[in-house]
Formats: C-alpha cells, sequence, structure tokens
C-alpha cells in the first residue's frame, strides 16, 4: 500500500533534501511540499496524506501551532528538527517521532518501518504534553508507547523497568505492568537526569525509592518492595552508594 507524504520545512535544502531520500523509497509519494507553516492545514486537508513530516521551528506558525489546528489527527507525524537537547526530551516525553537534521536514510527507512507495522502513534494529546512541556508545566510526565496506544504516567509512579530486546517492561509502584515498544536506552535518555532513577544493570533502572534491600552478591542484588530482585553490576556499585547516600 502506497504511503502519501507531505513536508513541510522553512528551510529549501531541508525539503529538497528529504523529498529526494522519500522519492527514493519504493512505495513512497511526495504528494506536496512547502516552506510555509501558514498553509500546512490547507495542503494536509486538501492531499489527505498518511505522513507529515513537520519542522518544528518555522516563522509565523511553529509545528506545533500547525498540529493545534486540527481537531484530531487523521495522519501520522514525524518532527525533524536539528539538534536540541531540550527538544529532544520532550520528544521523548511524548513518544512522537522525529528525525534529527540532517536527516539520514537509515532513520528514515526505520522510520517508514515503524509506521507500516502500525507502530506510530500521533494524538493530540502528545501535543499538548510537548507544549506543556516546553512550558515547564509537565516536565514529570512520561507517554509510555504501547503496541495499544499511549499512556501517560507520572515518572515517580515507575518502580522499574526491564530490557526485553527492542522494548521495555514497565512496573508501576502500583503493581501495573506495561510493555513499551522502545528499547531500554531510549529510557535511560529519558530518565537519566531525575535523581529517583539509576541503571542499576545494563538490563534495569530502577526507582531509588522503590528498593527495600541491599544484599551484597557479587555486584549486588536489590530488592525492590515488590520483592523483584534486580541485579547491581559490580561497575555501578560504589556510583550506586554515591547516589543512594544523597536520598
Amino acid at each position: 500500500m502506497p504511503i502519501n507524504c507531505i513536508i513541510i520545512d522553512d528551510e529549501h535544502h531541508g525539503i529538497i533534501t528529504l523529498s529526494h531520500l522519500l522519492e527514493n523509497i519504493e512505495g513512497v509519494t511526495v504528494v506536496a511540499k512547502s516552506q510555509n507553516s501558514l498553509e500546512a492545514k490547507t495542503l494536509i486537508e486538501k492531499y489527505q496524506p498518511d505522513l507529515v513530516f513537520l519542522d518544528i521551528e518555522m516563522p509565523g506558525m511553529n509545528g506545533f501551532e500547525v498540529l493545534e489546528q486540527f481537531d484530531a489527527l487523521n495522519f501520522k507525524v514525524v518532527i525533524t528538527t536539528a539538534y536540541d537537547k531540550y527538544a529532544i526530551k520532550a520528544l521523548k516525553l511524548s513518544a512522537l517521532d522525529y528525525l534529527l537534521k540532517p536527516v539520514s536514510s537509515e532513520e528514515l527507512e526505520a522510520t517508514l518501518e515503524k509506521y507500516t507495522r502500525q507502530e506510530m502513534f500521533s494524538t493530540k494529546e502528545q501535543i499538548v504534553h510537548v507544549q506543556q512541556f516546553r512550558s515547564q508545566a509537565m516536565q514529570d510526565i512520561i507517554a509510555l508507547s504501547m503496541q495499544e496506544g499511549l499512556i501517560f504516567v507520572k515518572m515517580q509512579d515507575i518502580a522499574y523497568l526491564e530490557a526485553s530486546g527492542n522494548y521495555t517492561h514497565i512496573t508501576l509502584i502500583n503493581g501495573d505492568k506495561h510493555i513499551a515498544s522502545k528499547n531500554l536506552s531510549i529510557f535511560d535518555d529519558v530518565l537519566k537526569e531525575n535523581p529517583l532513577f539509576f541503571r542499576a544493570h545494563k538490563s534495569n533502572i530502577v526507582n531509588l525509592k522503590f528498593i527495600k534491600q541491599y544484599n551484597r552478591k557479587d555486584g549486588g542484588e536489590l530488592i525492590m518492595q515488590d520483592d523483584k530482585v534486580i541485579l547491581l553490576s559490580r561497575t555501578k556499585k560504589q556510583e550506586f552508594w554515591d547516589l543512594f547516600q544523597k536520598i
């Protein structure tokens, strides 16, 4: 089934580069492109695309303001942006899909494969979440990307996370369990600046306040409040104690 795309980017070279990459992928058609964010809504309503590649920072109207014009998003969105630590964290927290400029063919193909597998979500709630994060209002909320959709939870309600290939098992303090369709390294990037969380092992991130006991054994074992046993790698032992003593 063909994938129809629209590109909205105020930089001409950005449109040319992305358009060239997309048109070299079988089954993908660029049906419209524009440097003017003010005409984005008209183009989207006219062409009814499957995917919209949308720059964040544009004159006249930024990417999120473009999306706010729609009552519902009947298309998937991929944000294109130059690297900005703050913006990337907001996108990761909201689980919106994005590509860093300059866009590489490998990352673009991975994004299209995700769309084909129906693992891409674009909702009004995500847009509101990013906007509130940018205004400092919701920096303690994270969107968990599930196969069936999105779940928004407070970071402090996460007890621990466990890697499972390209997926992550998440256990909440209330006992609820979820499987997110992102690998653990994505969560590590988002949570590593939060003093509550610690990468205990290559396969686990824990909420330090949910630890019940530490057992000396090799690197050590962390016993969580629900009696889950999580290994503490030897290389993390001193770092663990340094962090733990600050709580």
